[in-house]
């Protein structure tokens, strides 16, 4: 009885009264948003295990433990920056509303998502993991994503003008390029925060859907004629 006694002590004396051993799914939590401030702010390149191990405060081991490399952080922190986001476009999703309305709340929602999670879309789309060979499938996949969103939209917006073949054709690559405009203009505005995201969300609106609705029906600029009707 007595050696039971001492041994407990012994034990307790590891774990003084007010300090728990965390779960390991907020452990994990704990060393994401750590890693993902610190790729946002130095890149992926410039960041340190060190840095992030401290501000987790966890040892470099564990860190290593829980993610092999600094890549696989960051591949982990890519994956929650990516769940986040489209948690935020479905969170602000309307299935009932028209085609445009529906992709304006997309592309607000998107905007909302750079704006509040700053961090997340520095590792997700921006600046901290751009032009890294290893993450370039993983974005590819967001983009993806994001385009096969967008394109029935764009094709509900043509049906309703009769379906005219030209536009049906060009809803895909146009999802793409919308994308990619969100992107840029994101970029953008992270360098120019003056903005808000209504106004910049409107803006990109009124270069996309504006020009896509003469495509709609049936308007294509062909060079020095202008818009000419009916072409394609």
């Amino acid at each position: 009885m007595l050696e039971a006694t001492v041994t407990h002590s012994r034990r307790r004396s590891h774990h003084p009264r007010g300090q728990k051993r965390l779960p390991r799914e907020t452990r994990e939590r704990k060393m994401l948003e750590a890693a993902t401030r610190v790729f946002a702010r130095r890149g992926y390149h410039q960041a340190s295990m060190d840095e992030i191990a401290g501000r987790s405060h966890i040892s470099k081991p564990m860190l290593y433990a829980y993610f092999d490399s600094k890549e696989g952080l960051c591949r982990a922190c890519i994956r929650q920056a990516r769940r986040r986001l489209y948690d935020s476009i479905n969170a602000g999703a309307d299935a009932g509303a028209a085609p445009d309305e529906q992709l304006w709340l997309g592309v607000l929602a998107f905007f909302t998502f750079v704006e509040e999670q700053s961090d997340s879309w520095a590792v997700l789309l921006g600046e901290a993991t751009a032009g890294v060979g290893a993450f370039a499938r993983d974005v590819a996949e967001v983009r993806r994503d994001l385009a096969d969103g967008i394109r029935p939209l764009l094709r509900a917006a043509v049906a309703a003008e009769g379906g005219d073949p030209p536009a049906l054709e060009a809803t895909q690559p146009l999802a793409h390029a919308l994308i990619g405009a969100g992107e840029a203009l994101a970029d953008w505005w992270v360098e120019n925060p003056g903005m808000s995201r209504e106004r910049v969300a409107r803006l990109l609106m009124n270069f996309a859907w504006v020009g896509f609705g003469d495509l709609v029906r049936g308007e294509i600029w062909e060079g020095n004629a202008g818009p000419v009707r009916g072409a394609g």
